[in-house]
């Protein structure tokens, strides 16, 4: 199970980036011996033990003794640098879900559309496609719990039996149930609803269109790989392209398994799309920079007080040692992404263009404690091979380290020189093998910036996308129409081929726009209807196919690849 919203609000997106960004790791492989019970650990501070006694004996109410005791894990943490973090047992699980690129689900993604929880895809061959669900249905309840409001057409005895249960008592009690029943929920606590430990079932109540009443689908729960690699496709008949979203255990075996395909298939340029990945795996990192480097390159090393310098160096027998490689990153490429980055460019193997990266060269491990929760200690910080560390200063505490980061996000983005003054630390200056400077201490800054292309004409796709109203209309599409849809298109190649916005559909999408007070702007209209378009069309192929159909509609209109494909080393 997960969620996508495709919102392009910068201010909202930069937010919920820089709390992302709050738990992007950079994780160095585990050793099974790296817990507390291994290490003679020095007696604890005898203030802290003479304070818990005194708080115990005579603070004025009772106190809860493992809050306190987590309140002062965490500050001990925070006081150390940005990046070293204690996981709560909750946090802990959902780390080790991210990490191993799998999670126990039914395989479906949602979206919370004005209230109505919808099916936006469905993975081929999971539970929940063996199941009969497909994308346009609706989930009214996850077994006895409603999840989203009644339904045009569905009678209260349908959407709720304990509904009509409360009728039989007191009328205030009974209205009390159904404004409690039909309160919409937010769509995490929905998929948290929805998961549940492999094997176990769940019974969701769907509202499907051309089925009299609701339908009842059990689902058994199952292990459900989560692609780190979710696209890899051919651009043309030379150039490839590969999306990256994180760096799990999993994702140097999915990237050599790309690679292996866009090689048959002719790839001489390889697009690498590292935007937005925060990092992971620092093991999955130098695997896969070992697919793009020859034997003896160093990729990176590691060193920290209790580390000793280590070096990482590439092998033989990657799969792209040579041919053109790009490799695109923005302000949310962290972590594992800047290892990779580094690499390549102080190997002088390819081309890195967008924008400077988030700034992140710290190594942590993950030390499990006996209550069941863990914590990220940062243990060494990483250089790449010019001997650069892009760690961007922390020195001021936490807020100010991810204000400054705000600061050049927000900074005048009108030109590549206005960009690189903002971002750039030329104090700090390295040289590559092939002798061009590059600057540490702030990120990784490309070879080639890409700024924002200010215009105002923008503001109306944006809001488009920030108030939803594709995915709305697109959810309307699904409901009304989906087996004509797969019927019409039967695979990715006829959709992309085929497939038209129809007029009807551009009518829906402007006057949703309308009811949720967009104004209309027809200079922006006239100028970037196509884009609005392909976007829908884009999301529609994702929703019937994968994202790989997703990626091969929208590529064309992606203006950051599109001028990275024509950028050339300075």
């Amino acid at each position: 199970m997960s969620e996508k919203k495709y919102t392009f609000s910068l201010g909202v997106v930069l937010l919920a980036a820089v709390i992302g960004l709050l738990c992007g790791v950079l994780l160095s492989p585990r050793n099974p011996s790296d817990t507390p019970q291994g290490f003679l650990v020095p007696v604890a501070d005898e203030r802290t033990g003479a304070l818990m006694q005194i708080i115990d004996h005579f603070y004025v109410d009772k106190v809860d003794h493992d809050s306190l005791s987590t309140i002062a894990v965490e500050s001990m943490l925070s006081a150390l640098d940005p990046h070293s973090s204690y996981l709560s047992p909750k946090d802990y699980d959902k780390e080790v879900e991210l990490i191993r690129g799998r999670f126990e689900g039914i395989g479906v993604t949602l979206a919370l559309i004005n209230d109505t929880v919808c099916v936006t895809s469905v993975i081929p061959g999971s539970p929940g496609s063996l199941a009969g669900m497909q994308p346009g249905d609706r989930i009214m309840k996850v077994d006895s719990v409603q999840v989203s409001k009644a339904m045009p057409g569905v009678t209260k005895k349908t959407v709720s039996d304990d509904t009509k249960k409360a009728k039989s008592g007191k009328n205030k009690k009974a209205k009390g149930v159904e404004k409690k029943e039909g309160e919409p929920r937010d769509i995490t606590s929905v998929v948290e609803l929805i998961r549940g430990p492999r094997y176990s079932t769940v019974t969701l109540t769907v509202d499907r269109k051309g089925s009299p009443k609701p339908l009842l689908v059990k689902i058994k729960r199952d292990v459900i790989h989560h692609a780190s690699v979710p696209v890899a496709i051919m651009l043309d008949k030379q150039t490839g392209y590969i999306l990256v979203a994180r760096f799990a255990e999993t994702t140097s075996d999915e990237f050599h398994n790309a690679l292996l395909e866009l090689n048959r298939a002719g790839m001489k340029h390889l697009v690498l799309d590292l935007r937005g990945n925060r990092g992971g795996s620092l093991e999955s990192a130098v695997r896969m920079a070992d697919e793009l480097l020859p034997k003896g390159d160093l990729i990176v090393y590691t060193e920290g007080a209790h580390q000793p310098r280590s070096n990482i160096y590439a092998t033989m027998g990657g799969l792209f040692e040579s041919g053109r490689l790009t490799i695109l990153i923005n302000e949310f490429s962290a972590s594992a992404s800047e290892v990779v980055s580094g690499a390549i460019q102080d190997n002088d193997r390819g081309l890195i263009a967008g924008r400077c990266s988030f700034g992140k060269g710290l190594v942590q491990r993950q030390f499990d404690l006996p209550t069941g929760d863990a914590v990220l200690l940062t243990i060494a910080r990483y250089y790449s091979p010019s001997g650069r560390c892009i760690q961007r200063p922390y020195d001021k505490g936490s807020d100010a380290y991810y204000m400054d980061y705000l600061d050049r996000v927000f900074s005048n983005y009108t030109s590549a020189d206005s960009l690189f003054n903002a971002t750039a630390d030329t104090s700090q200056s390295f040289l590559t093998k092939k002798g061009r400077k590059v600057y540490g201490g702030g990120g990784i800054q490309p070879d080639v910036t890409l700024p924002y292309i200010l215009d105002t004409n923008w503001v109306y796709y944006n809001r488009l996308l920030e108030k939803q109203v594709l995915e709305d209309v697109l959810q309307k599409e699904l409901y009304n129409s989906y087996n004509q849809l797969i019927q019409q298109y039967p695979d990715a190649d006829a959709f992309v081929k085929n497939y038209k916005v129809p007029e009807s559909t551009w009518q829906q999408i402007l006057q949703c726009a309308d009811r949720k007070g967009i104004r209309r702007h027809p200079v922006a209209l006239n100028k970037y209807a196509d884009h609005i378009r392909n976007r829908y069309k884009s999301l529609m192929a994702q929703s019937l196919f994968d994202e790989n159909a997703f990626y091969r509609v929208y590529a064309p209109f992606d203006n950051e690849l599109q001028r990275a494909l024509h950028a050339k080393q300075k």
